[in-house]
C-alpha cells in the first residue's frame, strides 16, 4: 500500500468533488514517449479505483542492472475519459501496461513496464517489453442506437473481425467518432441493482402454433404480456432485457414469408415480431443462415430494430458489419451490460457457392479475444451462445459437441471476475425447470427448451460493495399454455391452458394480425386428404420414427423418388434419383386419419425446409451408410429404465429412413457397435452385386452438406458409445438441386391428391429389426 499512498496522496480526498469534470472530460490522449529525454507522460491510468495522470523521468536506481528505468517525478488526479484503446492500467503489482506512441514514427505500441522496489529512492519501472500493435485488423467501438421499445437507454457496438486476431499480438482498439465510452457508474456501497433477463432460444418461427381443432396457441404474444408486466412493473433500480439464443427461423409456416431468396422476401416474422416486442438482442443461429446470408442481411436490414450478434462468423460477402456485431455494451440506469454472441459450427452451412469466404472461427480463441475488450467496459456479461449445453446434467443431448456452454463458462471464468452468465441454446434443452441448477466453473447455464416450450427468467441481484459488485443469480423456466378450446370452463384444468387473458392482445391485433393476414390464405389450403391407416397419426409416427419403419418418412422418400423425374438436369446429366432419405428427427408429426389435409398440417409433419441435394453414391459407400445407419437406432434396452430413452424428443444420432428399393435387416446384436445391416437390396438386386455401380441419393441438405446428426465421419455421439463413427456424407460428390424437400412432396401430394396406402403411405417391410 505504500506506493498507492505516495501516489494518491491528497487525490482521494478529492476524487468526488471531481466525479462530474471526469464525466464530462474528452477522451484522453495515448501515453507519450519522447525519444530525445527517455522521459515518458501518461495522461490517464487506472490505479485501483482512481484514475490518474503520471509523468515519469527517464533515471536508474543505485545498483540496478543495465536497463531501461523511470522514476515517477510526479502524479495528480485524470480529468481525461479513460478508454481501454489509450489508457494505461496499473496491476495488483503495480506493473504498468500502456498504449504508447513516440517509440517509432507513426507506430503505436504496447509497453509493460515492472515495478522496481527500492530502498526510499522514489518509485521505479523497470522496462519489460514493446511491441507494435497490428494496425490491420483494427477492433472498434462505435454507437449504437438501442431498440426504442427495450431494456437498454444507450448501446454501443464492437465492431471487427476478432475472430482472427493473433493471440500473440497486440491489435489496435478504436474509438468511433464523437464516442464518449461508457463509464463506471459511481454506484454507491450497499447500493443494488437488479438486472432480470428474459431469454428464449430455438422459437423457430412458432410465433403461433395452429391446431384445427383445440384452437390456436399464441407463444409469442403470451411472452410479451409476461415481459411487458415486468417492465411495467420494475423498481426505480431494476432493469428488464428481453433476448434470443438463437434459431430463430425455420420450423414454421412463417418461413413462407420468410421466402427462399431475396426476391421471394417478403419479412422476416421472427424479427417483426421481436422488435415490436422490445427485444435486446439476438445471436445467430445455424438455421438463421439456411436460406443464405442474402436473405439473412436483407431480413436484417428490414426488421431487426436490435443487435444481431456472432463474433466468430466472418468473411461473408452479403452479412456485413452493418447487419451483425460480435458484441454490444448496453446501459441501462448506469450499469454496463456486456453480451457477446457465439454461433455454432455444427450444422451450419458455411462456404456455400453464393458466399464462399463465409466462415466459422475458433470459438475459444474468439472468445477470449472478444471478452477481453468487453470485460474492460462492462460490470455484468452475457455470453448468447447457440452452441448446446455439453455438461453431465442431461444424459440425452442431441448432438457431441467439442465445445459447447461448459467451455465457455471455463475460458469466460478465468479471464473475468465480473458477474456473468450463459444464455444458451441449439440442443431444444429445458434448463432449470426447477430454479437454478447448472453452474460450471460459477457460470450459471440457462437454456429455455425449444420451439416457445418456455420462457426463461434471470434474476441478477447486484450488491456494490468495497470490492466491486457482488452478485447473485436465480432462474427459473415459465412453462408457456398451450391452447384447447374444448375443455369448458367448469373443467378442474381449465386454467393449464391458454385463453385471451394469457395474451397481450394489443400485441395480438397490431403486430400479429397483419402477420396472420399474409398467411393464413395459405395455410388454409387444402392439399390433399388422408386415407384411414391409423400408423397415418401423429402418436403412431413419433413412436416409430427411431425405431423402425414409420409411414410419413416411407411416403416422403417414395414421393421425392417419383418426384425425381422432374428434377433439372445438371451439367447435362439427369438427377433423376434411385433412392431418397431422410433423417428420423425430421418427422415431427403425422395427419389426422380420414380428414383433409391443409398446408398447415403439412408444415408440422417436416417443419425444416431442407434443400434437397443429389449425391452419387457407388452401391459399396451405400452398403457402408446402411451400416452405419443400423448401429443408430434407438434399441429396446434403452426404452427402459430411469435413463430411458424418450422418443417423443429429439434423438439426434441420425438414424435414416429410406425410399422402398433400398432394403434390408438391422441385427441388433448385444450393443450398439455390434449392430450391423444384413440382406441389402436395391432395386431387387443385392448390394454386394452392385458395389462399383454409381447412383444418385436424394437427402436433405442438413445431412449431406453439414453432416448433422453424426454424418461427418466422426463419432455420432448422443447417447452412443464413442466406437460409433457415422459415415461421412459430406466428402461424397453432389449437387444442389436447388428444390425444397417439403415443397416437392406437397407438389406430390396435390397431384396425387390423397396420402394413403396407393401412394406409398404404408409400412412395407422395407426395414426390419432382429436380436
Amino acid at each position: 500500500m505504500k506506493i498507492l499512498n505516495y501516489l494518491f496522496g491528497a487525490i482521494t480526498v478529492i476524487l468526488l468533488s471531481m466525479s462530474s469534470v471526469i464525466v464530462q472530460a474528452e477522451l484522453c490522449p495515448t501515453s507519450l514517449y519522447d525519444s530525445t529525454t527517455g522521459n515518458a507522460t501518461i495522461p490517464c491510468v487506472m490505479v485501483d479505483k482512481l484514475q490518474l495522470s503520471l509523468e515519469l523521468d527517464s533515471a536508474t536506481p543505485v545498483d540496478a542492472s543495465d536497463e531501461l528505468y523511470w522514476k515517477l517525478a510526479s502524479s495528480k488526479l485524470s480529468t481525461c475519459q479513460w478508454t481501454p484503446s489509450s489508457c494505461a492500467t496499473l496491476d495488483d503489482a503495480f506493473n504498468l501496461i500502456l498504449p504508447v506512441n513516440g517509440i517509432e514514427e507513426g507506430v503505436k505500441h504496447v509497453a509493460r513496464l515492472q515495478y522496481y522496489p527500492t530502498d526510499n529512492e522514489g518509485f521505479y519501472w523497470q522496462h519489460d517489453f514493446h511491441e507494435p500493435v497490428n494496425a490491420e485488423n483494427v477492433v472498434i467501438l462505435k454507437q449504437g442506437t438501442p431498440n426504442p421499445k427495450g431494456g437498454f437507454e444507450s448501446l454501443y457496438l464492437l465492431e471487427g473481425d476478432v475472430a482472427n486476431l493473433e493471440v500473440n499480438e497486440f491489435h489496435d482498439f478504436q474509438i468511433g467518432n464523437g464516442v464518449v465510452p461508457p463509464i463506471k457508474a459511481p454506484f454507491e456501497k450497499g447500493e443494488e441493482i437488479v438486472l432480470r433477463i428474459f431469454h428464449f432460444n430455438d422459437l423457430h418461427s412458432e410465433l403461433r402454433s395452429v391446431h384445427s381443432k383445440k384452437g390456436d396457441t399464441h407463444r409469442f404474444s403470451q411472452m410479451v404480456k409476461i415481459v411487458k408486466e415486468a417492465r411495467a412493473n420494475a423498481a426505480d433500480n431494476e432493469i428488464v432485457l428481453l433476448v434470443s439464443a438463437g434459431d430463430d427461423h425455420i420450423g414454421n409456416p412463417f418461413d413462407e414469408l420468410l421466402g427462399y431468396d431475396v426476391d421471394s422476401f417478403q419479412t422476416s416474422a421472427a424479427y417483426t415480431t421481436y422488435s415490436a416486442a422490445g427485444h435486446d438482442a439476438a445471436v445467430i443461429g445455424n438455421h438463421e443462415l439456411d436460406r443464405g446470408t442474402a436473405l439473412l442481411a436483407k431480413a436484417i436490414e428490414q426488421d431487426a430494430k436490435f443487435p444481431i450478434l456472432s463474433a466468430n462468423l466472418y468473411g461473408s460477402q452479403n452479412l456485413t458489419t452493418a447487419h451483425y456485431r460480435p458484441a454490444i455494451i448496453g446501459v441501462a440506469k448506469g450499469l454496463r451490460i456486456g453480451i457477446i454472441g457465439l454461433t455454432t459450427r455444427e450444422e451450419t452451412l458455411l462456404r456455400q457457392k453464393d458466399d464462399p469466404e463465409f466462415e466459422a472461427g475458433e470459438l475459444l480463441k474468439t472468445l477470449e479475444n472478444t471478452l477481453s475488450y468487453v470485460d474492460q467496459l462492462s460490470d455484468v456479461i452475457i455470453l448468447l451462445s447457440h452452441l448446446g449445453y455439453n455438461g453431465e446434467t442431461y444424459t440425452q443431448v442431441r448432438h457431441e459437441l467439442e465445445v459447447g456452454d461448459v467451455q465457455l463458462a471455463e475460458t469466460a471464468a478465468k479471464m473475468t471476475d465480473k458477474p456473468i452468465v450463459i444464455i444458451g441454446g441449439h440442443l431444444h434443452l429445458p434448463i432449470n425447470t426447477d430454479g437454478l441448477n447448472v453452474v460450471d466453473k460459477s457460470v450459471p447455464i440457462l437454456e429455455a427448451g425449444a420451439k416457445g416450450s418456455h420462457l426463461g427468467e434471470a434474476v441478477f441481484s447486484l450488491l456494490q460493495t468495497e470490492k466491486g459488485l457482488r452478485s447473485q443469480l436465480t432462474a427459473r423456466l415459465i412453462p408457456l399454455k398451450k391452447r384447447d378450446d374444448r375443455v369448458a370452463s367448469d373443467d378442474p384444468n381449465y386454467g393449464n391452458y391458454e385463453h385471451d387473458d394469457d395474451l397481450d392482445m394489443e400485441f395480438e391485433n397490431t403486430v400479429m394480425a397483419p402477420l396472420y393476414a399474409m398467411l393464413d390464405d395459405k395455410l388454409q389450403e387444402v392439399i390433399g386428404t388422408a386415407g384411414g391407416l391409423d400408423d397415418l397419426s401423429t402418436v403412431q409416427n413419433i413412436a416409430d420414427r427411431y425405431v423402425g419403419e414409420t409411414v410419413m418418412a416411407n411416403f416422403m422418400n417414395d414421393a421425392i423418388v417419383a418426384q425425381s423425374v422432374n428434377f433439372p438436369e445438371k451439367d447435362g446429366e439427369s438427377q433423376q434419383v434411385d433412392i431418397a432419405a431422410f433423417n428420423a428427427s425430421g418427422v415431427n408429426s403425422g395427419v389426422e386419419p380420414n380428414s383433409d389435409i391443409n398446408f398447415n398440417d403439412w408444415y408440422s409433419v417436416m417443419p425444416y425446409a431442407d434443400m434437397i441435394v443429389v449425391a452419387q453414391m457407388t452401391g459399396q459407400q451405400i452398403k457402408d451408410m446402411v451400416m452405419s445407419n443400423a448401429q443408430r437406432i434407438v434399441r429396446s434396452e434403452e426404452l427402459e429404465g430411469d435413463d430411458a430413452v424418450s422418443l417423443s424428443g429429439y434423438i439426434s444420432r441420425g438414424f435414416l429412413h429410406f425410399s422402398s428399393k433400398l432394403r434390408y435387416t438391422i441385427k441388433l446384436n448385444s450393443d450398439a457397435t455390434k449392430a450391423v445391416a444384413q440382406e441389402i437390396t436395391l432395386n431387387g438386386e443385392p448390394i454386394d452385386d452392385l458395389l462399383n455401380e454409381t447412383f444418385n441419393v436424394a437427402f436433405g441438405d442438413y445431412i449431406s452438406l453439414r453432416g448433422g446428426e453424426g454424418w461427418k465421419g466422426a463419432k455420432v455421439g448422443a447417447g452412443l458409445p464413442d466406437e460409433v463413427v457415422g459415415f461421412d456424407l459430406t466428402a461424397l460428390p453432389k449437387n444442389d438441386s436447388g428444390l425444397v424437400y417439403r415443397n416437392e412432396i406437397i407438389a406430390f401430394i396435390r397431384e396425387n391428391g390423397v396420402v394413403d396406402e396407393s401412394t406409398g403411405a404404408i409400412k412395407d417391410g422395407r426395414v426390419t429389426v432382429i436380436p
